[in-house]
């Protein structure tokens, strides 16, 4: 259970981060931002959510690529985003199943 929780925060704490990346925009993404979204693509990888760390590794780099273009094209950065938001509401979906089935299964 305690593996679920961590991973549940892990997902939690990276949907926040994307709500901070969708306020801001990606022409005005502050550097610790950036930086915590290098951090959680770490971290994702080192607790098994391996697609989810490569494609945020993968935003991380397009997104610092675009600070210095003049002519920037969103079209790439827009689908890792929508790829990864979607793959991290699955992964909420799916870890709050177990948790309601782990509490079925539940008796005192």
């Amino acid at each position: 259970m305690e593996g679920s929780e961590e991973l549940t925060e892990v997902v939690t704490n990276t949907r926040k981060l994307f709500t901070e990346l969708f306020t801001s925009g990606f022409l005005s993404i502050h550097d610790s931002t950036l930086e915590a979204l290098k951090r959680t693509a770490d971290i994702c990888s080192q607790c098994g959510l391996t697609f989810g760390g490569e494609k945020l590794m993968e935003l991380w780099v397009e997104i610092r690529g675009l600070r210095h273009q003049l002519n920037q094209d969103f079209s790439k950065t827009m689908e890792l985003y929508c790829t990864l938001e979607k793959y991290f509401v699955l992964c909420q979906n799916k870890l709050e199943l177990d948790s309601v089935q782990l509490y079925g299964n539940f008796t005192p």
